[in-house]
């Protein structure tokens, strides 16, 4: 028997069963032989099955079980195996590979990526209701009326048809923050902020491995070099991760998030199950301690940032979209070569903005910083506040990794103060290399060979990639690989590696001399190598050497001429250069013979035979002189770069004879030719290094400068002189 259960209102509810008056017959007597009601009981369990399996597929969560590395090869293949076990959407395996992060030039894919775009928001339309379909047209119509309008030449840089042009929107119907967006900062490809996340908890190290990654860095030489490249290219993996959650990307804005918490616990269960079968206090636990273990281990590797930055996170986010331009580094001795060198590259076209970077008052006056600033497009920025150099000092050469990185630009054209162009340097960001890989660099001069290989074993963990094993010091054609008097970087590409860079000529650059561990700066000379050895060091092999010749251009003091007997030169030194001969040899006959002879003079197969003799002894001339090869002879303190048609492209050195005298009676250097160190006869290039930066180069070939080098050349001349870099009589 069953009762009404009276409403409110005193009627009974519908639905409830009523008593039945004993005696009287109930239209709830043999309900269920009825087949009408089987029918629609049948329909109610059918239903009720459906709503069961689906929330049983819907709640379904990933699996929790994580892998541990515990050998050297495993935590190099860390990611790897993070980005298998989250299956299609994982983030990209690092900057070592080398389709990762490449802009895409098709304009169709740019439209493609928003028609698609377009399809999937109308997708998603379609399956929200009542007030998520109202929230989400609103996203919708914000994105449409703020499309990004073109941007000239010299605006800041946003790639062609890279998808990192437009955000993927997530509305969040949980909370009042910002619709929820994540940039996976491999491949410009866009994760959700659920897909994100599933990874950060996936990624997170069991104690094990954390203990290892976090313990103190030891020891010295090569052995520390790979320790931290160990342990770099782990924070990359889980820096990528932990940036696609948190940075809201896109081609007008990008800023960094830090509302998870809020979100992990105000969202319903559901939005929750998708992305793990934890609990929502254990997800909340996990994310804390995965943010507590990258903060430690940023710290350890790289601490100098803060606090001029909180983390690096915000160090990122903040030139992604900064655009290109010009820096250099220095001080009030080298400030009259700053005014040369951006003075003459704005006559050459260039109107890139320019950042000067000091260590201090004391290190560029008010005075100096007030005339470089009175150019256009030029600020002055003070690096030592933006570094913190506790237990060590940032001084020297090591200020210009620390200048490129901390600039503002996104892509950066970091120059030495007495680097010199003969062509508009912002052409460098067009260079092949440079389009493909975000970093461009040149190499040094070919010189005194010797064989590095077994030290890059030691150095660089496994594995060791093949562009380490093409180089100079891997093939022992010079110890010499790297000139980083100019530098093309995409610091958004290539953030760690550059990260790696500063903490090379940072805290690992000196010797410790209480321990007697080696520093890099022992290794090898300055800073030049640290860039490509740096990129080596952090897995990112996306980089690429400028493939024109070394040189240098003077005057030439010798000229010589020698052949080549078994591979060993023989100067000879009474050697002329053959002068054409006559056709005609010179007539000793008497007259008398020479009547006789000129009748056969006039036969045809007379004709022959001469033509024959003369050409015979052509070829002997001809094969006598080619085995003959000049060498000129250059001294010059400017190292000069050359282009893919051997043309001069950019030197450095200044314009003196020696930039370190500073009597006026040192003079501007004279420049009739070019050497190319590349010898025609393909023999190892012939370099002979004096003091103050004087070089002697001998080549088989000597260059003339065309009419427009020698107007540029003039020009950075006259520039020099107008703004008192050069004194008078010089």
């Amino acid at each position: 028997m069953y009762i009404n259960i009276p409403s409110r209102s005193g009627t009974p509810t519908k639905g409830h069963r009523t008593p039945a008056t004993p005696g009287s017959p109930s239209k709830y007597t043999d309900y269920f032989s009825q087949p009408r009601r089987r029918i629609h009981v049948i329909r109610i369990l059918s239903i009720s099955l459906a709503v069961v399996l689906c929330y049983i597929v819907a709640t379904r969560g990933p699996e929790t079980s994580t892998w541990v590395p515990t050998t050297v090869q495993d935590k190099l293949n860390f990611g790897d195996h993070a980005a298998t076990h989250v299956g299609e959407n994982a983030p990209p395996r690092g900057y070592g590979d080398t389709d990762s992060g490449r802009w895409s030039d098709s304009v169709e894919e740019h439209n493609d990526d928003n028609t698609h775009k377009d399809e999937e928001m109308e997708h998603t339309v379609d399956r929200l209701e009542g007030d998520e379909e109202a929230e989400y047209e609103k996203v919708k119509n914000s994105q449409t009326d703020n499309k990004e309008p073109h941007l000239e030449e010299g605006a800041d840089y946003v790639p062609e048809g890279g998808s990192d042009e437009e955000s993927a929107v997530e509305p969040s119907h949980h909370t009042q923050s910002t619709p929820f967006v994540a940039h996976n900062i491999g491949s410009g490809e866009k994760y959700s902020f659920r897909e994100a996340l599933r990874d950060v908890l996936h990624m997170i190290p069991d104690e094990i491995y954390t203990r290892d990654l976090l313990r103190p860095l030891e020891g010295g030489g090569q052995d520390r070099l790979k320790e931290l490249g160990i342990r770099v290219r782990a924070f990359h993996k889980f820096f990528t991760v932990w940036e696609a959650l948190h940075v809201v990307a896109d081609a007008k804005l990008t800023y960094v998030r830090d509302d998870v918490i809020n979100y992990l616990e105000n969202a319903p269960e559901k939005e929750l199950a998708e992305v793990s079968n934890l609990e929502r206090g254990d997800i909340v636990r996990a994310y804390e301690r995965y943010r507590a273990f990258l903060a430690q281990l940023s710290h350890i590797l790289f601490p100098y940032t803060s606090p001029y930055f909180a983390d690096h996170l915000t160090l990122h986010a903040h030139f992604r979209n900064g655009g290109r331009g010009i820096v250099l580094s220095g001080n009030d001795k080298q400030a009259p070569f700053f005014l040369t060198s951006i003075m003459s590259f704005r006559k050459l076209g260039c109107n890139l903005p320019v950042e000067i970077m000091y260590l201090g008052e004391n290190d560029l006056n008010d005075d100096w910083r007030m005339k470089l600033e009175s150019i256009p497009g030029v600020v002055t920025r003070d690096l030592s506040q933006m570094v913190s150099d506790d237990g060590w000092e940032l001084k020297g050469w090591a200020s210009k990794a620390f200048a490129l990185l901390m600039s503002s630009f996104r892509e950066v054209i970091y120059l030495d103060a007495d680097a010199l162009f003969f062509v508009n340097p912002e052409d460098l960001f067009q260079d092949p290399g440079y389009v493909e890989t975000g970093a461009l660099f040149f190499r040094d001069r070919v010189y005194a060979p010797s064989s590095r290989k077994q030290w890059l074993k030691d150095m660089l963990p496994k594995p060791i990639s093949k562009k380490a094993q093409t180089s100079r010091y891997w093939t022992g054609e010079s110890r010499e690989q790297q000139e980083s008097g100019c530098l093309v970087v995409d610091k958004w590409r290539h953030f760690v590696a550059m990260l790696t860079v500063t903490r090379m000529n940072g805290p690992d650059r000196d010797d410790n001399s209480k321990t007697g561990a080696k520093g890099v700066y022992s290794l090898f000379y300055g800073d030049k190598e640290t860039f490509w050895l740096g990129w080596e060091l952090a897995g990112d092999t996306d980089y690429w050497f400028n493939e024109g010749a070394v040189g240098n251009m003077g005057v030439v003091s010798e000229h010589q001429y020698y052949k080549l007997i078994e591979g060993h030169a023989e100067f000879l030194p009474d050697y002329h250069p053959p002068i054409s001969q006559s056709s005609h040899e010179h007539d000793t006959k008497p007259k008398s013979e020479h009547k006789e002879e000129s009748k056969k003079e006039d036969s045809e197969e007379h004709k022959q035979e001469k033509e024959h003799k003369q050409e015979m002894a052509d070829d002997h001339e001809k094969r006598s002189s080619s085995d003959v090869h000049s060498l000129y002879t250059v001294s010059s303190p400017q190292l000069l770069h050359l282009d893919l048609n051997n043309r001069p492209l950019w030197f450095n050195g200044w314009i003196l004879d020696d930039k370190y005298e500073e009597a006026k009676h040192v003079n501007v250097s004279t420049w009739d030719v070019f050497l190319s160190e590349v010898k025609e006869t393909n023999e190892a290039p012939e370099w002979k290094i004096g003091s103050h930066n004087m070089a002697v180069l001998k080549s088989t070939h000597a260059f003339e400068f065309t009419e427009g080098e020698k107007e540029v050349l003039a020009m950075i001349v006259e520039v020099a002189r107008e703004n008192g870099a050069l004194k008078p009589g010089q």
